[in-house]
């Protein structure tokens, strides 16, 4: 029998992907509640295929694998996966980088707008009985502004039709993208530092990696106005968290729309949860209906691929 593995799941019936690997006779799907080392290896150890949402496949997993062929996440990002000892091991990894489009850039931009409107400190205010206009802040129009995108693939292309409407400039600082693109989207390409000086609402968009940890720091929120807004719904570490929490405590930028935090276990700077300058939701911005159903059929699809003798989609490990 040719063995799936799934982990992070215990509590999903999967019948998709029952339905699509039902039509090979020779497969066979398990479910494992593991979490530790010992515990990937134990029950993956005679896997071919690993599905996972969190689970951390590090090089001591991957290399205990015998029969492993193929990783798929239930998800976009990788970066609990050792890519490069995938590689050495023969095991190819993929994500699923198109079921939540649409639902991340909608939350991104919500997350911009509730920001730019104070509408979470608002809405508190009203709840509480309090109608009056005292103290209430001043807060700004997003048309006309400058929106800077920091990475500018599928999910910030989204974020830009949004922002654009509202006539606003766009500016890009990402090198992997086309000029063909910038064109499609009136987007302008710049370097990280005129991103960052020009912007008023900075959205985030990158994979995290060794290189890209800390993208913002220090440094990087010193250089942006006073007024400007930053939105986050890639990974937490791209940005140096206790540096943004002083950033917005002391004034250097004017608040915060957050989906995503270096330590999502609840270790977040404790500051964060009383400032009334940021929206914050709990890396929940994939989580509609509709890509619910379709990180099923996105990652059973492309399983389906592989058990079938063909290529499958989304490698990000060179393989």
């Amino acid at each position: 029998m040719r063995k799936i593995v799934v982990f992070n799941k215990m509590n999903e019936a999967l019948n998709y992907e029952l339905e699509v690997f039902s039509r090979f006779s020779d497969v066979e799907l398990v479910k494992s509640p593991a979490v530790t080392e010992e515990e990937l290896i134990r029950d993956a150890k005679d896997a071919e295929v690993i599905l996972f949402t969190a689970a951390k496949l590090t090089r001591k997993v991957l290399t205990s694998l015998e029969r492993c062929k193929l990783i798929v996440r239930y998800g976009i990002g990788y970066d609990t996966v050792d890519t490069e000892a995938a590689r050495e091991c023969g095991i190819m990894v993929c994500n699923s980088p198109n079921y939540g489009v649409v639902d991340v850039a909608e939350h991104a931009f919500a997350l911009m707008m509730a920001a730019c409107k104070n509408l979470v400190r608002l809405s508190d205010r009203v709840r509480r009985g309090n109608w009056g206009f005292e103290d209430i802040g001043i807060w700004q129009r997003m048309t006309g502004k400058t929106v800077s995108f920091l990475g500018f693939g599928k999910i910030a292309r989204a974020v830009c039709k949004f922002t654009s409407a509202f006539g606003t400039r766009t500016l890009v600082y990402d090198p992997y993208v086309s000029s063909d693109v910038l064109k499609e989207f009136g987007a302008e390409a710049v370097d990280l530092d005129t991103l960052l000086k020009e912007a008023d609402f900075l959205t985030l968009h990158l994979p995290l990696s060794d290189a890209t940890r800390h993208t913002i720091g220090k440094e990087e929120l010193a250089k942006m106005k006073k007024t400007a807004i930053i939105v986050n719904t890639s990974r937490g570490p791209i940005i140096d968290e206790p540096a943004l929490v002083d950033a917005l405590e002391n004034g250097t930028i004017a608040g915060a729309g957050l989906d995503v935090f270096e330590d999502e276990s609840g270790g977040i700077d404790p500051r964060l949860p009383r400032m009334r300058n940021v929206v914050l939701t709990p890396h929940v911005a994939w989580n509609t209906v509709e890509a619910v159903d379709a990180i099923h059929v996105e990652v059973a699809e492309n399983v389906a691929k592989y058990l079938r003798g063909e290529r499958p989609d989304s490698i990000v490990n060179k393989m």
